[in-house]
């Protein structure tokens, strides 16, 4: 039988605090199931949710001009339970929740143990039958996938970015198949498949604890520590006031959203972010929508507890909940400092990168060249797009291309050059300023760019017939590119005297070392070149994309 598992943190006393009292009622057909007298050794309580019944959204579309027979009749209906669990370890209680249907939308989510479900599924998977994994990249522009094997792998054939990508689902057959046969750990919640009966729960209950607690793990997985979970309460505050204070600045630039789980929230059509009576309807759940409940509506916003006190709700077509309603903690993904290390917020968790790892990137990027020459591009001016700035560079030396896109055949992609070509064969890409969302764009033109330079004849044919017009001289050739005497070139401004490869947020640099890398096993060269700014000027960017 396939269950969902979670376990509950250590703030939790008693079953109260497992549960959603607005949900969990005779209102919502939730009702408590007494137990007959077999006695158990674990704590439990036990709900289930009876024939609840809703028309469905899409009867009002059909009934417009069709005529439908018994339409009274016509009902979605849900059935679910929820058993809370309550077994205690080395004198410590621990409380879990086991649902079924969509008893998961009654449990509390902001009382879970982080990491739970990902933990139990490291420890337990057999590492050659691994079958899917979910991966955000940890940058404030949020890149999610899912990759999926039909059949069991290992983890080198997943093609993991092991610098950039955050786990937070990992599924596969156990290696014990008396624990279970397949399973799936979330960042939040554990599914197995196991042979298991009520009068187990207890016993099943310690055996998933067992492994939550183990460290076994590190064998196979220990690259997921380089981003550590923080638990240390001073910092947490000091942390958590950090995010407050950038909401309620209403910030844009080290902050942003993400859905928590990209495949339950994909079966979403609506969004309702709500604090008490006051709700803000959108199709996306963006930080506009979240500053426009905060501000149009009056929202009560005085402490980094009322973050939580903003709940979101995923429905779908036909109006119904398919997810809890998550407090917005889940969804925020902020970046900060805090004395001298590097911290962020994703999936309700604070993280902070390991000091060897951070170390290590940071040596890396200083091995990416800059240009020599510095007066390469001429100063930017405080409030110049780019587009101005890209036609003001020497037109002897340099052929503006900005907004020379090139058409992909039977796409409706269109793809940017670069913004600057030299005489030397310098792909100039420009950006204003160093917020991590838009270098994130900077970096992936740059390297898409080569790699159609490199892979599509067509391309390097548009690209050879806009250089040789400026520079007949160059030597080009589509079928014996001079791709060794090329070299992409980041020209970033930056207001600051230090060096740019030292400016650049630190997820920045692991994303940016990810494009050089690509860039050069195409046999380019890549350099970095600090814009020079005129007078000062905000790290922003203007729409010049």
């Amino acid at each position: 039988m396939k269950l969902s598992y979670y376990l509950f943190n250590g703030n939790v006393r008693n079953f109260n605090q497992l549960i959603l009292p607005n949900k969990v009622n005779e209102e919502n057909n939730y009702f408590e199931l007494q137990p007959n007298n077999a006695k158990r050794d674990f704590e439990f309580k036990v709900f289930i949710q009876r024939n609840r019944s809703k028309e469905p959204k899409w009867i009002t579309f059909l009934e417009r001009d069709l005529q439908i027979p018994n339409r009274d009749e016509i009902k979605n209906t849900v059935n679910s339970f929820v058993v809370l669990v309550k077994v205690f370890k080395d004198d410590t209680p621990y409380f879990f929740a086991i649902t079924g249907g969509f008893g998961f939308t009654a449990i509390n989510k902001n009382n879970l143990e982080n990491n739970f479900g990902l933990k139990v599924a490291l420890n337990s998977i057999n590492t050659k039958e691994l079958k899917a994994f979910d991966v955000r990249n940890i940058d404030l522009k949020t890149r999610q996938k899912r990759i999926l094997f039909n059949k069991g792998s290992e983890i080198g054939e997943f093609d993991l970015d092991f610098e950039q990508d955050l786990i937070n689902l990992v599924s596969g057959k156990s290696k014990n198949q008396e624990f279970g046969t397949s399973i799936r750990g979330s960042t939040s919640s554990l599914s197995l498949n196991s042979d298991i009966t009520f009068s187990r729960l207890g016993e099943k209950c310690l055996q998933i604890l067992d492994l939550y607690l183990s460290e076994d793990y590190k064998e196979n997985f220990g690259f997921i520590d380089n981003i550590k979970i923080i638990r240390d309460p001073e910092i947490l505050t000091v942390l958590n006031q950090s995010l407050f204070n950038a909401l309620r600045a209403r910030q844009s630039d080290n902050l942003s959203l993400a859905y928590p789980d990209m495949i339950e929230y994909e079966r979403c059509s609506s969004y309702q972010i709500k604090r008490g009576h006051k709700r803000k309807e959108t199709t996306e759940v963006t930080l506009e929508d979240l500053y426009a409940l905060l501000d149009e509506q009056n929202v009560g916003f005085d402490s980094p507890h009322d973050i939580e006190k903003i709940k979101i709700t995923g429905f779908d077509d036909a109006d119904s909940p398919v997810t809890t309603a998550v407090s917005l903690n889940h969804f925020v993904i902020y970046q900060t400092e805090y004395e001298q290390n590097t911290y962020i917020f994703s999936l309700n968790n604070w993280y902070k990168i390991d000091n060897d790892y951070m170390t290590r990137i940071d040596n890396e990027i200083m091995e990416v060249p800059l240009v020599e020459n510095e007066d390469f591009l001429t100063e930017i001016e405080p409030n110049e797009s780019e587009g101005s700035y890209n036609e003001r560079q020497n037109s002897d030396y340099f052929l503006c291309l900005d907004k020379r896109n090139f058409q992909v055949t039977n796409t409706r992609s269109k793809i940017e050059i670069c913004d600057l070509l030299s005489k030397d064969k310098h792909f100039v890409c420009v950006k204003k300023g160093t917020r991590s969302a838009t270098l994130s764009h900077l970096f992936a033109q740059g390297s898409v760019s080569m790699i159609l330079l490199k892979d599509s004849s067509e391309y390097r044919q548009f690209v050879i017939n806009q250089a040789i017009q400026k520079f007949p001289e160059g030597n080009y050739s589509n079928e014996n590119f001079p791709y060794s005497d090329c070299t992409l070139v980041y020209a970033i401004s930056s207001a600051k005297t230090t060096d740019i490869r030292r400016n650049l947020p630190f997820f920045s640099k692991v994303n940016l070392l990810n494009h050089v890398n690509l860039i050069r096993r195409l046999g380019i060269k890549v350099a970095l070149y600090k814009i020079p700014v005129h007078g000062d000027i905000c790290d922003t960017d203007e729409s010049e994309e």
